[in-house]
């Protein structure tokens, strides 16, 4: 089912409102309904994370900025959830995502938008060795608000439109759930 469901996810965090929207493409009710733990999970780990122009993060004696920040706050995140970081699909070619529960893998994109189709590639990979039942692509919205004090980092980054374009023309046929960051604190 193309775009099966798409809606704004909104919650509060010591103040803090934490946006996020989704859309699901080739995916019907009944493989929603059996992942729908998972999916929480997504959208708990999604609206945990603390959106801010200079966003530091501090784990394990880790300090890292913006990107790297945001990357290590997922990790955190996800690894408090039980969920597997940097799952391998394929040692030949090196396939491995960022995090993956059962038959659902994640993948957080902060990259150029060229690493989309990468990132499909591995979504088809997984669908077709049974390794995945639902992807999960994770992409800002709007990336300059995101990181405003690096215009440079996010030419041609990957964001939410360009990935929600790909998924509708593309024959991408993997049941995928599409979240795109909010930048609205």
């Amino acid at each position: 089912m193309m775009g099966a469901g798409m809606g704004l996810l909104t919650q509060m965090k010591e103040g803090i409102d934490v946006q996020a929207k989704t859309s699901f493409f080739h995916c019907s009710d009944k493989l929603l309904d059996g992942l729908s733990k998972e999916i929480d999970e997504v959208l708990g780990a999604v609206a945990a994370v603390e959106w801010k122009g200079d966003f530091v993060f501090d784990f394990a004696g880790a300090s890292r900025l913006n990107q790297a920040g945001y990357n290590l706050a997922f990790r955190a995140e996800f690894e408090s959830r039980g969920w597997d970081c940097q799952p391998t699909l394929s040692m030949h070619p090196r396939l491995a995502g960022d995090f993956q529960k059962g038959f659902v893998l994640v993948e957080v994109q902060f990259g150029n938008s060229a690493t989309l189709y990468r990132d499909y590639y591995k979504f088809q990979y997984g669908l077709a060795n049974g390794l995945l039942s639902l992807a999960v692509l994770i992409v800002p919205t709007r990336p300059s608000q995101f990181f405003p004090s690096r215009p440079s980092s996010v030419n041609n980054m990957a964001e939410y439109a360009v990935a929600k374009d790909c998924l509708t023309v593309l024959p991408i046929n993997v049941p995928t759930m599409l979240v795109g960051l909010l930048p609205e604190n």
